[in-house]
């Protein structure tokens, strides 16, 4: 009896032992899958939203669904500051942002979205290539790790009345994000009538003439139907629209190095396909709002001087506080090289 209980006791010890040794190189007992919960404020039946479904079966993929990503489509987490603040407390652990999120994050970032600064995907290209280094590195130094950048195209100015001029635009009531204070009290200075608001609410606000002009990239109001309200659309990029899938460090650091390089690679591979198909995806959107009643309207050479000259009037002004002075004047240097050929 004495010899079963002993060997009961080996059997016992060498499968505890080898489970212990199993669990030490890495094997994952049942319920140790990460769950990553990644809000968006964009419509999932928007690219931006397809996107993002095909980088979460990715994630499955690579990891062999050890990490798992869950979208929350269309703005169900609620605007910048809310994800910001549910990404802080670990209700979510990533979120999609663009430039006026970002900003809450590296505030340096709004630089790049300084108006018709930068006026194609050539020049973009190249300031993207020197400054988002200099960007990542500063984000990554706070409880946030950015996983992927994306060029969501470009920004331009829709409108229920058409706008030509800078004076056009300051009889429009012009939505905005109420946590781009800063920003927001600068064009208010120029004569604008900003509309500090949830951006997830603009619908309703755009259809009950709360307000009457916003800033967006067409393929972002093509899905959701504001060309119906907004008629108009100035047919010149005002600025650049970023974009960066955003995890918090609590939920980055649970993740081995390996599956982390394996998301960064998954993410990033589909984020410059996105961004080469991203030109077409434009077209398309003004193409089928085209046929949906919206009108494109161009400026005149001396329409765009007019909009260049008051911004640089205006800019100096917000230096240093809207926008960083050192990243502006590194851009204006490489814009300045590439535009004289150097």
């Amino acid at each position: 009896m004495k010899k079963v209980a002993f060997l009961i006791a080996v059997v016992f010890y060498l499968l505890y032992t080898a489970g212990s040794v199993f669990a030490q190189r890495g094997g994952r007992s049942q319920g140790a899958v990460i769950e990553v919960r990644l809000a968006s404020p964009m419509p999932r039946n928007s690219d931006w939203g397809k996107t993002l479904d095909r980088i979460a079966s990715e994630w499955a993929r690579v990891t062999n669904n050890e990490v798992r990503l869950r979208i929350l489509h269309d703005g169900v987490e609620g605007g910048d500051a809310k994800m910001l603040s549910s990404l802080s407390s670990d209700n979510i652990q990533a979120a999609l942002f663009a430039s006026f999120g970002l900003a809450e994050i590296c505030p340096a970032i709004m630089t790049l979205s300084v108006p018709f600064m930068i006026r194609n995907d050539a020049e973009l290209d190249l300031v993207l290539k020197d400054t988002l280094p200099l960007l990542e590195a500063q984000i990554n130094k706070t409880n946030f790790v950015v996983v992927s950048w994306s060029k969501g195209g470009w920004v331009n100015i829709f409108s229920k009345d058409p706008v030509f001029v800078p004076d056009d635009m300051r009889k429009h009531k012009i939505a905005t994000n109420p946590e781009s204070g800063a920003f927001n009290l600068a064009f208010k200075t120029m004569g604008f009538q900003m509309v500090e608001m949830d951006i997830t609410d603009i619908g309703p606000k755009v259809a009950n003439n709360v307000v009457t002009a916003c800033y967006q990239s067409p393929a972002a109001i093509a899905p959701v139907g504001l060309h119906r309200y907004l008629k108009y659309m100035l047919n010149k990029p005002l600025a650049p629209y970023l974009g960066a899938l955003v995890i918090n460090r609590n939920t980055w650091n649970k993740i081995s190095p390996e599956r982390q390089r394996d998301l960064v690679a998954a993410t990033q591979r589909i984020a410059v396909e996105f961004d080469a198909l991203m030109p077409k995806i434009v077209d398309n959107a003004v193409s089928v709002m085209s046929r949906d009643g919206l009108k494109v309207d161009n400026l005149t050479p001396a329409q765009e001087e007019l909009w260049r000259t008051e911004l640089q009037r205006s800019i100096p002004g917000l230096l240093g506080t809207v926008f960083d002075r050192d990243l502006y004047q590194r851009i204006n240097v490489i814009l300045e090289k590439s535009r004289s050929g150097q």
